[in-house]
């Protein structure tokens, strides 16, 4: 028996799609960085020193002292000599009174006063700190200002674009139903 059939053919749809991608731009500027500086400031204010050297003892034991100084010097010998001479003088007086004595008082006294030195000195007394050294050191001041380190920050702003994408769809297949009878009695029922 040969019955009827009916026949469904379908296809489907195809669809195609065509993409662009968005596009993202950003562009960051880098950030201002101002730095200012202000320079320390030093001020040095000083004092000399004094060095003071008093060599005058010391050339005065060499025999270059001051004309005050050696004049002074040879007075008061002078006075001492002087005086030894007046002691001298009396016991030379003495010498001679004594006639009991059987010396030639006259002739020994010639004799000595012959060979007789009055030496005076010129010279000050030698010594290892003749020389006086005298050293005031001088002063320093400082005197500073501090200085500063300013920073200044300019934050920037980014730049930012943005494309976005696109999506084309397209019919690449059409989608159909097909019916078809095949067979002989469609009327016939069973």
């Amino acid at each position: 028996m040969n019955l009827p059939r009916i026949e469904i053919k379908q296809q489907f749809s195809r669809i195609g799609l065509e993409r662009q991608s968005g596009q993202l731009t950003i562009e960051t500027p880098p950030p201002q960085l101002e730095i200012k500086q202000e320079h320390v400031t030093v001020e040095l204010s000083r004092t000399d020193g004094e060095l003071s050297i008093d060599s005058r003892k010391a050339w005065s034991a060499l025999g270059r002292g001051r004309f005050e100084e050696v004049t002074d010097r040879i007075a008061q010998q002078s006075l001492q000599i002087s005086m030894q001479n007046i002691a001298n003088l009396a016991q030379e007086g003495d010498r001679m009174m004594a006639c009991h004595e059987k010396s030639n008082a006259f002739a020994e006294i010639a004799r000595e006063r012959m060979f007789r030195e009055f030496p005076i000195s010129i010279l000050g007394e030698p010594n290892y700190d003749n020389v006086d050294v005298v050293y005031m050191p001088g002063k320093l001041q400082t005197d500073w200002k501090q200085g500063e380190v300013r920073f200044e920050y300019h934050r920037t702003k980014p730049s930012i674009d943005y494309y976005p994408g696109k999506v084309n769809p397209y019919l690449i297949q059409k989608n159909f139903i097909f019916f078809n009878a095949t067979g002989q009695q469609l009327d016939a029922v069973m």
